[in-house]
């Protein structure tokens, strides 16, 4: 059975700068920790340019809070920001084997959106998938891959059903070499 967790809450938000900066206020009197790691990121989904930025919760399985808006004007997504203003977009589930975790939502009924997972082509190894928001009463479940945060950057965890072969590289790298030493 995989492991799957909640990951984070996202906000599509308008001005991606000015979130960040009023959510660090919050964040620096609420949970503090959570400033101290800010991954940010891009990629393309639905023809869209999006850019986010994410503040890490340090606990591998806590709760981040991420930021996400149009990386370039003029798209759907500004239309719904004019209709709804700023909201939280999605819930994200992360999971050690994806493919096995879509396809139990499949099964049990749930409404899976993407006939095909996708992710964003600038970092291939990231696939996600969504449950809609009419299930979830007014937001998106996010599915997708289960990363690590390390300083800036997103990336993949070794312990992924899709990643055993990384595993086994830190078991095969760590395991044998004399305590203290790499």
């Amino acid at each position: 059975m995989p492991a799957v967790h909640i990951d984070h809450v996202a906000m599509c938000v308008r001005d991606l700068e000015t979130a960040i900066a009023d959510w660090h206020d919050i964040l620096e009197v609420l949970s503090p920790e959570h400033t101290l790691q800010l991954t940010r990121g891009e990629g393309t989904a639905d023809g869209v340019h999006m850019v986010w930025a994410t503040f890490q919760n340090p606990d591998p399985l806590g709760v981040s809070i991420q930021l996400w808006a149009p990386g370039t004007p003029g798209t759907w997504v500004d239309k719904l920001l004019d209709r709804r203003g700023e909201f939280v977009h999605h819930i994200a589930f992360l999971s050690d084997d994806f493919g096995h975790t879509v396809e139990q939502c499949r099964q049990a009924g749930l409404p899976v959106l993407l006939d095909e997972n996708s992710g964003p082509p600038n970092i291939p190894w990231l696939q996600w998938n969504f449950i809609g928001e009419d299930k979830a009463h007014g937001v998106l479940i996010e599915l997708a891959t289960r990363y690590q945060a390390v300083g800036d950057r997103w990336y993949p965890h070794p312990g992924n059903a899709e990643n055993d072969h990384l595993a086994a590289e830190l078991r095969q790298r760590w395991d044998e070499a004399p305590f203290g030493e790499d």
